[in-house]
């Protein structure tokens, strides 16, 4: 026992979060060097970048990019909640690609190549699949 408490502590002691300091710097070759040790002294001072930031920081908010989300919607003609689910990603100005399995026979090859079921709404959002319509499960699946 005295091992696995010995081991936890150790593991613990481990897993600090990494920071570093970077220096961005220029060799008289013109060698662009990013380390985290200091440049050698007889470098010239102009050249030299100093950041000091932890390497686990988060980005802003404004500074991420937002990333659209990938959605495959796969419905079937006299389908309500294949409506629904169409309606809610066009109310939120998402770009999605739709495949209607009545209408398109090869839509149902690419289904099976996903899944073996033929209920429908059925969408791919962010490699997450989701079947029927849910609104909370919709939003859930489109958070990054």
């Amino acid at each position: 026992m005295r091992k696995y408490l010995l081991l936890l502590v150790v593991m613990v002691m481990m897993a600090e979060p990494a920071n570093a300091d970077l220096y961005t710097w220029e060799d008289e070759a013109r060698v662009l060097h990013i380390t985290d040790y200091p440049p050698p002294q007889n470098l010239k001072k102009q050249k030299i970048k100093y950041f000091e930031e932890s390497m686990t920081k988060a980005e802003p908010s404004s500074a991420k990019k937002e990333k659209k989300p990938d959605i495959v919607l796969y419905t079937k003609n006299d389908c309500p909640e294949c409506d629904k689910a169409r309606n809610f990603l066009n109310s939120k100005e998402l770009v999605f690609t739709e495949y209607n399995m009545d209408e398109d026979k090869t839509a149902v090859e690419k289904r099976k190549g996903i899944d073996d079921g033929a209920d429908v709404p059925f969408a791919v959002i962010n490699r997450n699949q989701v079947y029927g319509f849910s609104e909370a499960v919709y939003n859930r699946a489109l958070k990054p």
